[in-house]
């Protein structure tokens, strides 16, 4: 655990969210960056290179990224609407105030899945099951209660 914390403090910028592999329920995906050693600036107000700030291009699904298709963020946090239900690749890359990559380039990438919202999107697999065994019971007293009074 300290081992993690302490190459999450020593990276440039590292991907907190979505995580490799995450199935994501519905179409808005939010990215969730950290940047321990820059603060984040809209660079439309800080053109001019400062050490220890930037901001960040985002790249999702893109085969031949470039500055110019990239979404440009000034924000630990960027949501992506209207994603595809599928397989997804994300790309992030933390610049300079003026646009210019860090040498060597701060980047980082995962992957990860969305799937159309469901009925039970954000309900834990427990409660799942606790909702569908007290729908089954209700079901089965009604049936038994049904057919109790036909008899009579």
């Amino acid at each position: 655990m300290l081992a993690a914390i302490a190459l999450l403090l020593s990276a440039p910028l590292t991907i907190l969210s979505p995580s490799s592999r995450q199935t994501i329920f519905g179409t808005q995906v939010t990215v969730q960056v950290s940047t321990p050693k820059h603060s984040l600036v809209d660079f439309k107000l800080h053109p001019r290179p400062v050490p220890g700030q930037g901001h960040l291009l985002l790249w999702l699904d893109q085969t031949t990224p470039g500055k110019t298709s990239a979404v440009k963020a000034v924000s630990p946090s960027y949501t992506f609407a209207n994603v595809k239900p599928g397989d997804h690749y994300l790309l992030v890359e933390l610049v300079a105030n003026n646009n210019a990559s860090f040498s060597p380039p701060a980047t980082a990438s995962v992957t990860f899945r969305t799937a159309p919202a469901s009925l039970f999107t954000g309900i834990s697999q427990l409660q799942s099951v606790l909702v569908a065994f007290l729908l089954l019971t209700l079901s089965l007293f009604l049936l038994l209660r049904t057919q109790t009074k036909t008899k009579k």
